[in-house]
């Protein structure tokens, strides 16, 4: 009977020895935080590189999937841009070559949408100048390519999902409508 008394004393002892012990060595250098120094205008430094601290900045990464904007992607998001507005700006094309023609570059969503538009009703003749493509800064996968026709500027969103995956277009539209 006596020994079946020692085992929940003996249990607990345990158990409360090892919570003295503290964090296992593993765990400790896993969360350890890197140092911080204050910076002249009161911020923290954390070992980021600035503008001016020797490196080369033409090449942007990101963290999630491994996208940077560079010289090649700009090339082919306005190649890409280019032959979509060509393709979208033929009114006199008829209804179903103008999609089948225009579809491989349009994402899926924006793909459904557009089975609706009639090229008839679309003004663009030709396209005076463009693309000229924006981004915000910290986004290599989306843009807005800016044309002007003439029928005044028109807007193109596109999207890609990876580094070597293809530019979609996602939206176009007037900025007259926006």
């Amino acid at each position: 009977m006596r020994k079946l008394a020692f085992v929940p004393a003996l249990m607990a002892g345990t158990i409360l020895l090892a919570g003295c012990a503290g964090e296992p060595a593993s765990e400790t250098a896993s969360t350890a935080h890197a140092p911080e120094t204050a910076t002249a205008d009161g911020g923290e430094a954390r070992g980021e590189h600035s503008a001016d601290d020797g490196h080369d900045h033409a090449t942007e990464h990101y963290d999630g999937p491994n996208v940077t904007w560079d010289a090649a992607a700009e090339a082919k998001v306005k190649e890409t841009a280019a032959k979509a507005m060509r393709l979208f700006g033929r009114p006199g094309v008829e209804e179903k070559k103008w999609f089948s023609e225009l579809a491989p570059l349009l994402a899926p969503e924006y793909a459904e949408d557009a089975k609706y538009i009639d090229p008839a009703r679309v003004p663009i003749t030709t396209i005076t100048d463009g693309p000229s493509i924006s981004r915000e800064a910290e986004n290599p996968m989306t843009v807005t390519a800016s044309f002007y026709t003439n029928d005044g500027p028109w807007d193109m969103m596109l999207h890609r999902t990876g580094q070597d995956a293809p530019w979609l277009v996602t939206s176009i539209s007037s900025k007259a409508s926006q």
